[in-house]
């Protein structure tokens, strides 16, 4: 979690360098192998840094800055500017701990055996409780304290997946695949729950149904990484990722669900979608979709809405009427048959076969099956890609017409291309640099434009080439840009120096992503890379924070 260096520095301890891939799995093995008095589920809890068992947690910065206050009797200021300079409040706490470590030490189970409770208290009690046990805590125990309360303390979210599958089987005598298909259809602590109760025959009753909510199958890469053709090649939707549920009992009662991604009900949000839903000829399904819309355009006519018109229009806050509509373009159960192990093109038979018939009626939601082609070659690929990108869609997604569905997988078969992300961004600030250059700044601030005219940071860009780096720089002494405020920012390394900028400069800026601060909600820019300096535009022409929150929605729900 940090560098040799850094450890040295807050906890005086000569440790070293984080292991790879391999070694972290050598490592997570040896761990849940051996006898710490932990059951697995506990272990797990330390393996993700969750010890809420995938619910948030109730705790945020500012709930711990003020605990620390109330310890330490330390001002409101004091605490706030000390923590501008380290940028972490698990190095705060540290930082005011007496020794290294705690003797006697906190056992792992006493902390998280605690913490699970910690939701259902009061504010007073809560704040009691991480009371008695930051006061027993070494500077190694009140870091790792901080983060577990946080969420921040674990291996990270890839080792949810196929590396906990391979590891957590061994002890229990069942198969990888058992274990992932399982983790696939709840969650990694319920399973870990099964296998401890009940073993490999409890698995076997972890099965897809109807109103048990799945994650989907995602792209798990680019177009030009595929290596055999023909492929799948169909649209790729700016909307809303959706599957929906259909469950009818003997009695001939019908209930229905519409889940995102992330597992959440949006039935009741969406209009006229239980209805649709109801029209579709099965006692039982699951459809894999996208919620999307259409607007009328003066200028250009009809055109697919982005997927923040679809929001807006979900929450009655429409800039212009959405038309709704819903492109099916996968089935996994149907009629009491769990679909996934069976290859794509016979899921897309059932799929046509099934839903047809609603195509051509008058539905609240109309619905459609997402249309497609099949591609020969990377030409084919390109051709289809320009033809739906004509059509105002956002791209085109590539599926092995022989894989089956993989819940809650990157899917390597499913490659999907769109166009880069880039937004034009001001510079607001810059730091110095700390290596041993001529450059005299290391990274500069970017920032998105709010409606009323002010800059919102968005993330800092490092590693820019030495000829970009003194073009920004003769800008910046040419305007007289610097302001003369002293700015601190976040890094791996620590707090960094540097200077406030008036906005001035556009940058055009590729990034993968969008991140969302659990605590603060601010949104950031996931590894920022400079791609150009925009000379003919001004800080005025920068691309908005809305547009921003925008690339974040689609992300999230797309």
């Amino acid at each position: 979690m940090l560098s040799p260096d850094r450890v040295a520095q807050v906890f005086g301890l000569q440790v070293d360098p984080a292991p790879g891939s391999a070694g972290k799995e050598q490592m997570l093995a040896e761990f849940l192998e051996k006898d710490t008095g932990l059951n697995l589920t506990e272990q797990l809890e330390c393996v993700l840094g969750d010890p809420f068992l995938g619910n948030r947690s109730t705790v945020r910065r500012n709930s711990l800055v003020r605990l620390l206050m109330s310890m330490r009797m330390i001002s409101n200021r004091d605490c706030l500017d000390r923590l501008t300079q380290l940028g972490d409040v698990a190095l705060l706490f540290a930082e005011h701990s007496a020794k290294v470590k705690s003797d006697p030490p906190l056992s792992s189970a006493e902390v998280l055996r605690t913490l699970r409770f910690l939701p259902s208290l009061g504010q007073t009690k809560k704040f009691n409780v991480l009371r008695s046990l930051f006061q027993r805590c070494g500077r190694l125990e009140a870091y790792f304290l901080a983060k577990l309360l946080l969420q921040k303390a674990g291996f990270g979210s890839e080792y949810q997946g196929p590396m906990l599958a391979r590891l957590m089987p061994k002890k229990f005598r069942a198969s990888a695949d058992q274990v992932a298909h399982a983790m696939a259809l709840t969650d990694i602590f319920h399973v870990a729950d099964v296998l401890q109760k009940e073993g490999v025959d409890g698995l076997r009753k972890i099965q897809l149904q109807p109103l048990v909510p799945v994650r989907p199958t995602l792209a798990g890469g680019s177009v030009d990484d595929i290596k055999s053709y023909p492929v799948w090649v169909e649209r790729k939707y700016d909307g809303i990722r959706l599957m929906l549920h259909k469950s009818t009992d003997a009695r001939g009662s019908v209930l229905c669900g519409a889940y995102t991604r992330n597992r959440g009900d949006w039935l009741e949000q969406i209009r006229g979608l239980d209805a649709t839903i109801r029209m579709i000829p099965a006692q039982t399904a699951i459809i894999d979709g996208e919620l999307f819309g259409t607007v009328l355009d003066i200028h250009s006519g009809s055109r697919p809405a982005s997927v923040y018109e679809v929001y807006a229009a979900l929450q009655g806050e429409p800039v212009q009427p959405v038309n709704l509509k819903y492109a099916a373009f996968d089935i996994i159960y149907l009629k009491g048959m769990d679909l996934t192990g069976q290859p794509l093109m016979q899921r897309r038979q059932m799929l046509s076969t099934l839903v047809t018939p609603v195509t051509q009626m008058p539905t609240p939601i109309s619905v459609s099956i997402s249309e497609g082609q099949l591609a020969g070659d990377k030409n084919d690929v390109n051709r289809l890609f320009q033809h739906c990108r004509a059509q105002g869609y956002e791209g085109v997604i590539t599926k092995d017409q022989n894989a089956p569905y993989l819940l809650a997988t990157r899917d390597p078969n499913w490659k999907k291309r769109k166009p880069e992300i880039t937004l034009d961004l001001a510079v607001t600030g810059a730091c110095f640099s700390v290596s041993q250059t001529q450059q005299v700044f290391g990274s500069f601030v970017i920032a998105a434009r709010n409606k009323d005219g002010t800059f919102e940071v968005v993330g800092d860009v490092a590693g820019v080439d030495k000829a970009r780096e003194n073009e920004i720089q003769h800008e910046i002494m040419r305007d007289g840009l610097m302001t003369g405020e002293r700015i601190e920012r976040p890094s791996a390394s620590g707090a960094r120096p540097g200077i406030g900028l008036r906005p001035s400069i556009v940058v055009t800026v590729k990034f993968e992503g969008i991140a969302r601060d659990q605590v603060t909600d601010a949104l950031s820019l996931r590894d920022p890379k400079v791609a150009v300096i925009r000379s003919d535009k001004s800080a005025t022409e920068a691309d908005t924070v809305d547009a921003i929150q925008e690339i974040y929605l689609r992300q999230r729900v797309g």
